[in-house]
């Protein structure tokens, strides 16, 4: 389907609809009634010849062809998003003041930062990095991200919102995966692993859960803790042994051949990295420049990491 005939306005629709799993939720979000949203959907599945939702009382689940469409919307539109916010922001600017986990700085936004400073030039950035979530309503701190349950970033006037989800995996270089020859997980038992005593600290899960979860109820006897993520990451490229990776601050590493997962095994985790900024200063066009391409970025990652999955399938 060439350009100029795309359904943009059903398209939106669906991508609400389908990110949401409600029709009514995609009509609030949308400012539309649950009936327009309903009529939409309904005329893009006419159009394409596929269904897209199927509808059980109240629940709404995806089709396969929605499903597998969903990732390339929401990245679309986060683009779109981001474009919009690049034309807006050209004649306007200031200082945006962020407070980081010092991990997600290292592993996440540092490498990805100049593509922001190429596309906002007027914004003036400063970064500071922090492990406890800051009191924004008596600080200058525009914009925090940290690392926990949605519930540790709640407060009155405060806007918190998902930024990415988190899972963990074991990591290590290629070199260490060939020199000790892991072919099964219980072949860990014979590594050192590379503990992220932040994550159990803040998640309450660490390699004892993985290992449960495939089976495995004893530790191995060597052992290396770290008290951040990206210190365990850093000691597996450097050929140290195997960490228990989150999923949102490797996938640089993994993309590049850095890193190796060497078994598919993966844990969800509850909560992820959060964006978080006082209600009085959401409408601030250098906080939305911001969110935007903070936004636009994650979406790309979760496409790379889907891609990925799929490689692993096959």
């Amino acid at each position: 389907m060439c350009r100029r005939s795309l359904p943009l306005n059903a398209l939106r629709a669906f991508e609400a609809a389908a990110r949401l799993k409600s029709l009514a939720k995609a009509a609030e979000e949308l400012s539309v009634t649950s009936a327009a949203v309903h009529h939409q959907v309904k005329a893009l599945e006419e159009l394409l010849g596929v269904r897209l939702f199927v509808r059980t009382g109240n629940s709404l689940a995806l089709t396969k062809a929605a499903n597998s469409a969903l990732p390339t919307l929401e990245s679309a539109f986060d683009l779109l998003s981001l474009a919009t916010e690049k034309m807006r922001q050209h004649e306007s600017g200031g200082v945006l003041s962020l407070t980081v986990c010092p991990s997600f700085a290292q592993k996440w936004l540092i490498p990805r930062l100049g593509r922001f400073r190429e596309d906002f030039e007027s914004i003036e950035l400063r970064i500071s990095t922090a492990t406890d979530f800051p009191d924004l309503s008596n600080s200058e701190i525009d914009i925090a991200i940290g690392y926990g349950p949605e519930e540790r970033f709640h407060y009155p006037g405060v806007v918190v919102e998902r930024l990415l989800g988190d899972e963990l995996y074991p990591v290590c270089s290629p070199r260490y995966l060939g020199r000790h020859n892991l072919q099964s997980e219980s072949d860990l038992l014979g590594v050192t692993l590379l503990h992220d005593d932040r994550a159990l600290a803040e998640q309450g899960i660490d390699w004892a859960s993985w290992l449960c979860a495939a089976g495995i109820t004893i530790l191995p006897a060597e052992s290396v803790r770290f008290d951040s993520a990206s210190l365990a990451i850093e000691a597996a490229a450097a050929e140290q042994g195997v960490a228990l990776a989150r999923s949102s601050l490797v996938g640089d590493d993994l993309a590049s051949g850095r890193l190796v997962r060497p078994f598919n095994r993966r844990l969800t985790v509850n909560g992820g990295y959060f964006i978080a900024y006082l209600r009085i200063v959401e409408e601030q066009p250098k906080v939305i420049a911001f969110r935007e391409w903070l936004f636009a970025e994650a979406s790309l990652g979760r496409r790379v990491d889907r891609k990925a999955r799929e490689l692993v399938r096959q």
